[in-house]
This record gives C-alpha cells, structure tokens and sequence, in this order.
C-alpha cells in the first residue's frame, strides 16, 4: 500500500444501531423488536426511519406511498 494513502488517525468509533432513511439520526436498536420500542417507523419500500414527521418527509420528498407499520406494531384483525 502507498504510505501516503495510510490513515495516520485512529478510526472513529460509528455508532451503532439503524441509520434513519431521512435525517441519517442514529437509533440505537438493532433488532426489529427494539426499533419499535424505540418508536422507529418502518417503510416496507424504503426502511427504518426515526419519527412518522421523517416519514412523512420522505413519502412527500420521493412520491412513496405505500402504507407504513405504525410505531405501535401491526393491528390485524
């Protein structure tokens, strides 16, 4: 490897958890299960986001719309 292409500082530590699709905030929760409880708001077409108001943003921003998983889980009946 080329020496001036090396890294000369110590990696930065990434947080972990999900990434919201929107506001690239980080929700520390990684199984599906912890996103819900963490109030996470799942999109089947584009993925986890933060809040519904980034959700919402986003279906309004890219035209998306199919229905999304409330914060409280599915309800069937």
């Amino acid at each position: 490897m080329l020496g001036f292409l090396k890294r000369r500082s110590a990696p930065v530590d990434q947080p972990h958890g999900t990434t919201c699709q929107w506001c690239r905030t980080v929700v520390p929760a990684s199984t599906s299960e912890e996103l819900f409880l963490a109030g996470a708001v799942l999109d089947p077409v584009a993925g986890w986001f933060c809040s519904n108001p980034c959700a919402r943003q986003y279906t309004v921003r890219f035209h998306v719309r199919p229905p999304r998983t409330p914060p409280q889980g599915s309800r069937s009946r």
